[in-house]
């Protein structure tokens, strides 16, 4: 009964020991993943929003300058230049009419040269009146050049143009929460894409090319943007990529749907992004509550062509999509998480009855010989393979162990004289360590003295070189242990081509040099930065004799520096002929102690340390390589380091 009281006992606690480490790791397994998963998502939602608006910002701008180009085209045209030059306005009209229907734009006239409008295709009787005051005949006024981009009109002008534009134009600015305040309940502005191009004839200016897409209410112009980026997605019903081009902060042109089913026209944006995008001329990406659903959004500023604000592109991407993926693939992991947790313990259950009895046995005999007695354990034919295997090993344990007890006695005192004796040589280690340091301290004095001595002669460089070596083997040592540290470099201003150069001095001289043609390409433009100059030389080291033993048989070595003066960044690219790096190890040559040189010849610490100094630089370092052509390595260090600036955007 207290043997299978015993037994029952260990398989309980095997059992319930197995069980609180699969929950543990389960449930740290399922946090991490969750983790991981909603990281990962909001990570691909931001590069989403971001590509979106990058994407709309193209096609904005593409939609302006394929306009230039028709308007530019059209104004050079025999027909538009004979017409204008005589002034046959009946022939103008006819073919402006013609043109707008044919291009889709909302407003083509002809202007004289002094901004009067000489034809309208929209009204012929309105002619005469003065249009020089728009800034975009103004620039072709004054650079007989072609302007185009985006403007706004008064209503007094829209009206000349016709009544359906005029309707178009007019907008009920509906109370948005969060969203500034709005003198008039009317916005009585036009958005406009705007393209002006002078009629030349015999190198003279006679008129002027101006055509003009109106974008409030423009349903096919914005829904344009929608398709091309978002295509026809929806998640219950609803679009999940909208588009809005704003005046101001008000919305004039949307495929936002409000609650009552129609699209969200005079609604505006809130007073924060207004403030950030509008007079702040930045994005703004971030989670959004737009009219009646969360929206993961990015707004950019639309400026006229002078860079002044005129309104605000907007791209949203319904937040459900998201939290729906997120869902899906949590369900997912925790599924295969709760599948493989019940298929381990069904399986720790069936391999712990499998293997108790034996162990109980050997529990029994263990308890025997803590008490003095070398027991051993009956193994009968009947007994399984691992029952077997199990037994003859604890009984060959317990013979040796009643050998080795003998053995020990008869060595205690040897053990005792052999203790002792290592004792002696770790302190001879010791000593020997101290000693070695002074041969090192001596090269470094006596180089110093002679460096003194012989100041102003041609030895003072190899002197100089041998004491400054000396001093990187000291700083090398200590670097090797400051790398599981992750010690700061010590940066001071210093010159990037002449640690470029020094390095490159004492390698020129290696043997496995001399089959190699060193080119060097250096920038003399590069400023002067802070940088810990020991470590740098060891990377300039490193990557160099990794070039020259990858090109056994001889090559070429090219060093490039460049002064990146736009990103205030220097970057530098070493690039050899050798045999190049296969793909499978692309991705583990910065890792510590991995190395493909033969044993002896690399402790694959080199490029794992080097990684490590650019980190610590706030650098980054990249490679390219191909088998049988070469590698290049392109280290790039920024000028400047400046602090991280963050806020909470709302």
């Amino acid at each position: 009964m207290i043997k299978r009281f015993r037994k029952s006992n260990i398989r309980f606690k095997l059992i319930f020991g197995l069980l609180s480490i699969v929950l543990i790791m389960g449930a740290l397994s399922t946090s991490i993943g969750i983790n991981i998963i909603n990281n990962n998502v909001i990570r691909e939602a931001n590069d989403t929003v971001r590509n979106s608006l990058d994407a709309t910002e193209l096609l904005y701008q593409e939609e302006i300058t394929r306009n230039s180009r028709i308007i530019e085209y059209l104004s050079r045209t025999i027909e538009i230049v004979r017409a204008t030059s005589a002034g046959d306005r009946s022939y103008l009209f006819e073919r402006l009419v013609q043109i707008k229907n044919e291009f889709g734009f909302d407003i083509v006239n002809v202007v004289n040269p002094d901004g009067t409008i000489l034809v309208r295709a929209n009204n012929f009787d309105a002619y005469g009146d003065s249009i020089a005051h728009y800034r975009y005949i103004q620039w072709v006024m004054e650079k007989k050049s072609t302007a185009a981009g985006t403007g706004t009109l008064g209503y007094e002008n829209i009206k000349n143009e016709g009544k359906d534009l005029a309707e178009r134009t007019l907008i009920k600015v509906v109370p948005t929460p969060r969203a500034r305040k709005r003198e008039s309940s009317v916005e009585t502005r036009a958005l406009v894409i705007k393209m002006a191009a002078p009629i030349m004839s015999s190198g003279r200016m006679i008129g002027i090319f101006y055509a003009a897409i109106l974008l409030n209410n423009n349903e096919q112009f914005i829904d344009r943007f929608k398709k091309l980026a978002f295509k026809e997605e929806k998640i219950k019903g609803k679009d999940v990529g909208t588009n809005t081009i704003f005046l101001d902060d008000l919305r004039i042109a949307t495929n936002v749907i409000a609650a009552d089913g129609r699209r969200a026209i005079g609604t505006q944006v809130s007073e924060e992004v207004y403030k950030r995008v509008y007079e702040g001329g930045k994005r703004w990406l971030g989670r959004a509550f737009v009219v009646d659903s969360w929206y993961l959004a990015g707004y950019s500023p639309i400026m006229d062509i002078d860079g002044k604000p005129l309104g605000i592109l907007y791209v949203g991407i319904l937040k459900d999509k998201f939290d729906i993926l997120v869902r899906k693939t949590t369900i997912s992991f925790l599924l295969v998480i709760a599948g493989g947790m019940l298929s381990v313990l069904l399986l720790a259950i069936y391999l712990i009855e499998l293997y108790t009895k034996p162990i109980k046995r050997i529990i029994d005999a263990s308890g025997e010989i803590a008490g003095g007695f070398y027991h051993k354990v009956e193994v009968g034919p009947n007994d399984d393979e691992y029952s077997r295997n199990l037994g003859n090993a604890f009984n060959a344990m317990v013979e040796a162990i009643e050998e080795r007890d003998r053995w020990l006695t008869e060595r205690a005192e040897k053990t005792i004289l052999i203790s002792e004796k290592l004792a002696s040589i770790g302190r001879l280690a010791s000593g020997m360590a101290h000693e070695i340091n002074n041969p090192l301290t001596g090269i470094l004095t006596f180089s110093s003295l002679l460096l003194k001595e012989l100041k102003g002669t041609p030895c003072e460089a190899d002197l100089r070189v041998i004491r400054d070596e000396t001093l990187r083997c000291r700083s090398i040592v200590r670097r090797m242990l400051d790398f599981s540290r992750e010690s700061k470099p010590a940066k001071e201003r210093a010159d990037i081509n002449q640690i470029i150069e020094e390095s490159l001095l004492i390698l020129e001289k290696h043997v496995n040099f001399q089959n190699i043609v060193i080119e060097k390409n250096l920038d003399p433009a590069i400023p002067r930065m802070l940088l810990d100059v020991n470590q740098i030389k060891s990377v300039i080291n490193n990557l160099c004799v990794n070039a020259a033993d990858a090109m056994p048989e001889g090559g070429r070595l090219t060093i490039i520096s460049r002064w990146r003066a736009d990103d205030a960044v220097v970057e530098i690219r070493i690039k050899d002929t050798g045999v190049g790096i296969s793909p499978e190890n692309m991705n583990k040559i910065f890792e510590p102690f991995f190395t493909t040189k033969e044993v002896g010849k690399g402790t694959g610490l080199g490029l794992a340390m080097t990684y490590g100094i650019i980190r610590g630089h706030n650098g980054t370092i990249d490679v390219e390589s191909k088998v049988g052509t070469g590698t290049e390595f392109t280290i790039r260090l920024p000028l400047e380091v400046a602090g991280d600036e963050g806020g909470e955007q709302k």
